[in-house]
């Protein structure tokens, strides 16, 4: 066990001091392999500093394309050439560069309802008009986009892109079902729809099995998935992958930012490369997995216990996250208010949404909350629904 990993230790939590925070979805400090990152590191500087602190290739780094590429031959029994992957600095750079070089200012782009919030942001920063497909507890509903679909031919316009968080989805913590992802890529299909596929939760599974990628099932050549290290590992290494058709990630890896930028991080990925190559990654996911199920277990028992009813919440299988679900006429936002006055924060479902927000939703992120904390503000805020929240 690598130093400093102790998954019992206290954490700040993420607000002020004396608060309880549900608010931030950030991977707990106490998970990240310092010692072995570091062990890492000295011996990219001792053995190839010259190649580790240059430019890199536009695709990235090839010994650690060549580890991604066996580890999803190996866990999901997934080909993939090397020309269908290169390294990004990080998700939200993937994102960038399809949003770049595939829309352009106007362009619609379907999303769940809800979706990740800083996605809604960046599709806007792009000029792109994101709007949204109803969800239920298996995802994204056929029904739903297929009728969006129809309705935007009626209306001579189309959408550019569909974009979907598969697996333990930010905020919700669903996952798109099995069977509705067949299904959604013909609709991708029938609609000549760019699939962005973000699957940075899918390591992070914690019951079952996870279904195929919607990338693994694709036969049109539409789909573009993402993955990161930033869950899995830690965020500052700002380090994750693109998987795609050969072209498009041509296209990509092509494109002046990535010209001009010299590959993604070439430093971190030497180092990623050496960590994973001496099979460090997966003992750490196994033990990630056991802490974060922990809290996931101890927030859907506290939940259980504690809160009133007419309050509904997801059941997740993996992820950071559990959304909630007020009955009328309670509004989160007031709800929010309260329990942040009695010194519990929890982010209002609102930004989540592309559209018009109902206002009857919450986030608990569990994975940065202190394991003897989660059940007191769990505890707090089911105090604050049976006084009515207003």
């Amino acid at each position: 066990m690598s130093e400093g990993y102790d998954p019992l230790a206290s954490v700040q939590a993420a607000g002020p001091p004396g608060t309880i925070s549900f608010i931030y979805g950030l991977p707990d400090p106490v998970t990240f392999p310092v010692q072995d990152l570091r062990s890492a590191a000295e011996q990219v500087f001792q053995e190839r500093w010259e190649l580790a602190l240059q430019y890199g290739p536009e695709q990235g780094y090839g010994p650690l394309i060549d580890y991604l590429r066996d580890r999803l031959a190996r866990e999901e029994n997934l080909t993939v050439q090397r020309p269908q992957m290169m390294l990004t600095g990080g998700s939200a750079q993937a994102l960038d560069h399809l949003c770049t070089l595939f829309t352009n200012p106007g362009d619609l782009v379907l999303v769940e309802a809800p979706t990740y919030h800083e996605t809604l942001q960046l599709f806007r920063d792009h000029g792109l008009r994101p709007i949204q497909i109803a969800t239920d507890g298996g995802g994204l509903l056929v029904d739903a986009l297929a009728s969006r679909l129809a309705a935007l031919a009626r209306q001579g316009e189309r959408a550019r892109m569909l974009y979907v968080i598969p697996n333990f989805q930010n905020p919700s913590g669903i996952t798109l079902a099995a069977d509705r992802r067949p299904a959604v890529l013909e609709l991708a299909e029938r609609y000549d729809l760019l699939v962005v596929e973000d699957d940075v939760y899918r390591e992070l599974a914690y019951t079952g099995a996870v279904p195929p990628s919607l990338f693994a099932l694709d036969e049109a050549s539409r789909v573009m998935r993402i993955g990161s290290f930033s869950k899995i590992l830690a965020p500052g290494l700002r380090m994750g992958w693109l998987l795609g058709p050969a072209g498009t990630i041509q296209r990509v890896i092509q494109s002046g930012l990535r010209c001009m930028g010299g590959g993604a991080n070439p430093l971190i990925a030497n180092i990623l490369a050496h960590y994973c190559q001496q099979g460090l990654l997966e003992p750490h996911l196994e033990r990630l997995r056991r802490v974060y199920q922990e809290r996931r277990d101890v927030t859907l028992a506290a939940l259980e216990a504690y809160m009133p009813d007419g309050v509904g919440w997801t059941r997740p299988a993996g992820g950071f996250f559990v959304w909630l679900t007020l009955p009328a006429p309670l509004r989160a936002a007031e709800v929010a208010e309260q329990a942040r006055e009695k010194g519990v924060l929890i982010p209002v479902g609102d930004p989540f949404f592309a559209e018009v927000p109902t206002g009857q939703h919450l986030r608990l992120a569990f994975s940065y909350v202190k394991m003897d904390k989660i059940q007191e503000g769990v505890q707090t805020l089911a105090r604050v629904l049976e006084g009515d929240g207003r």
